[in-house]
């Protein structure tokens, strides 16, 4: 679709790449800011990150690793350390922190291969150790890990541990045993709640789910599930726990894909959100009132769940849903945007990252937190009417990781503050440049923070005279990577200042074409343009003469 608007001396076109996508909206100096999509710098890994979790001025990262180096040091690099499935890292900075707990889990020797988030050692030789969640108590003194390990510093820590802050160092009184692989984990002001794949824990029957007092204790909190729990959120205001993962039922009642349980009986809790049969949730987060979930879709029919949607928590139900595709990871919320780690794309439920884009897949996105309006059509899981939220502008970009990748997922993991977002995973490279594994980007006045602002390729104009000697200059927009809007200043050679400039909105999908006459040429010239942002970013596009 085109939409045009004529000046006096302009001619304005805005070209899309979608069918149904429109022009960026006129209330968009009114939607919330995310943070800058610059890269800053962090400790890199020689593998993957699952989770982090920002605690104060520290984040704690982990996964699957054995090494951290610092940022801009290349594998096996100056400064490279021993780091074993977790680390800690300052925010405000990005350097390492000496905090290095050793992370491990028992060899085995198996017939069936445990998948590809366990290490192959020999023939039919594995070990299981990956640390695939982070959680902090309320109080910031405690954060509570859990995965496939079995031992911490040496001591046996079956697949959850905890440790204090202040110190780092391992509880010495939380110490469940738990008989198989951790995912999700809700901590509230008095009880850690736990899902997974496991079936007993100490000895007793927990399928998929369980719940401690703090100084390990199990509760007797038991709901059950029929298969992988990926994913718990407290809801402690509306005395419930927030479930996902891969099930078919809870409390062998009909519930895919996640639910609401009582925080202290574990019986079903009202939840209106329904999935398909195959959709599966990754992550969820809340912010008090609103439950957000990532998740993706185990078998891939053309309607299928893969991007966020948002519920209300008292009763789930639908606040939104993006309809996007390409599986969610995480998400984090923060003053008012969501964050995703993902591989978006095709989002034509929201006008946003068509199949035709530049960007091949969107590995992190953010959106409003709240709905800003409703789809025209049906589109994957959305119909005509429902309510939608609006892509925001922040589009920094990873790539999928290592060549040797099972997933090539690129982004994994996300939390946030008032101030930062920080991102971990797979990836080799963020905006193009080496950086491995861990990442963060900053609010705008925040120490350090890294603007990332229009972007190339940004063309000479296009120049063409008429029988007057006026010069009608036309060039195609750029779109940049925080901002909705870029003003467009057009200068021709040995002329003071610019001859003429006007604003438009883009995105990377969705560039403006504009044209300007100039009637005073002097018959000819050189011309070029120059986009500039609200951050005050400037680039220029080569010259054209005539």
């Amino acid at each position: 679709m085109f939409r045009i608007r004529k000046q006096a001396c302009a001619l304005v076109t805005l070209l899309t790449g979608a069918a149904l996508a429109t022009a960026v909206p006129a209330t968009a100096a009114d939607l919330p800011t995310p943070v800058t999509a610059g890269a800053m710098a962090a400790p890199q890994v020689d593998g993957i990150v699952f989770s982090v979790a920002i605690v104060g001025d520290t984040v704690f990262a982990g996964g699957r690793f054995s090494k951290a180096r610092p940022a801009g040091v290349g594998p096996g690099g100056a400064g490279e350390v021993d780091r074993h499935n977790l680390l800690a890292f300052s925010l405000s900075t990005g350097k390492l922190l000496p905090w290095a707990p050793d992370v491990s889990g028992t060899q085995y020797t198996s017939a069936t291969n445990p998948g590809p988030f366990c290490k192959t050692v020999g023939t039919n030789t594995y070990v299981c150790d990956t640390v695939f969640r982070i959680k902090k108590s309320p109080d910031n003194t405690r954060i509570y890990v859990g995965g496939d390990f079995d031992k911490i510093n040496g001591q046996w820590r079956s697949r959850l541990a905890a440790f204090d802050i202040d110190d780092g160092a391992l509880a010495l009184d939380f110490k469940p045993a738990v008989a198989g692989r951790v995912r999700g984990i809700a901590v509230t002001q008095d009880t850690v709640y736990a899902g997974g794949g496991f079936r007993k824990v100490n000895g007793v029957n927990r399928d998929k789910l369980a719940a401690f007092a703090f100084d390990g204790t199990m509760r007797d909190w038991a709901p059950t599930a029929d298969a992988e729990v990926y994913a718990l959120a407290p809801a402690p205001e509306f005395g419930r726990v927030l479930i996902g993962g891969q099930f078919d039922k809870v409390n062998g009642v009909s519930h895919h894909g996640w639910n609401a349980v009582d925080a202290y009986t574990g019986a079903d809790a009202p939840w209106n959100n329904k999935l398909g049969v195959n959709d599966v949730i990754t992550d969820i987060v809340t912010d008090g009132t609103t439950a957000y979930a990532g998740g993706f879709n185990s078998i891939g029919p053309d309607v299928r769940y893969e991007g966020r949607v948002a519920v209300d928590i008292e009763s789930g139900n639908l606040n939104w849903s993006d309809g996007c595709y390409g599986d969610t990871q995480a998400v984090t919320v923060s003053r008012g945007v969501l964050y995703s780690a993902s591989h978006t794309h095709d989002c034509s439920a929201i006008n946003a990252a068509p199949e035709n884009g530049p960007i091949d897949y969107y590995r992190l996105v953010a959106e409003t937190a709240a709905a800003t309006g409703e789809a025209a059509a049906d589109v994957n899981t959305v119909h005509a009417g429902d309510p939608i939220p609006e892509m925001l502008p922040w589009f920094p970009n990873t790539n999928a990781g290592p060549a040797d990748s099972y997933w090539k997922n690129g982004t994994w993991a996300l939390d946030s503050t008032d101030r930062y977002v920080v991102a971990g995973g797979e990836f080799t490279t963020v905006n193009g440049k080496a950086q491995q594994g861990l990442v963060r980007f900053a609010a705008r006045g925040v120490p350090g923070a890294v603007n990332k602002g229009p972007q190339t390729p940004f063309r000479a104009p296009s120049l063409e005279k008429d029988d007057e000697g006026s010069v009608l200059v036309t060039w195609t927009g750029t779109w940049d990577a925080q901002n909705s809007d870029l003003t467009y200043r057009v200068y021709r050679v040995g002329v003071s200042g610019p001859i003429y400039e006007e604003t438009q909105p883009s995105r990377p999908w969705e560039l403006p074409e504009m044209s300007y006459l100039d009637r005073d040429a002097p018959g000819g010239g050189s011309y070029y343009i120059r986009a500039v942002d609200a951050d005050g970013v400037v680039i220029g596009s080569p010259q054209a003469s005539i």
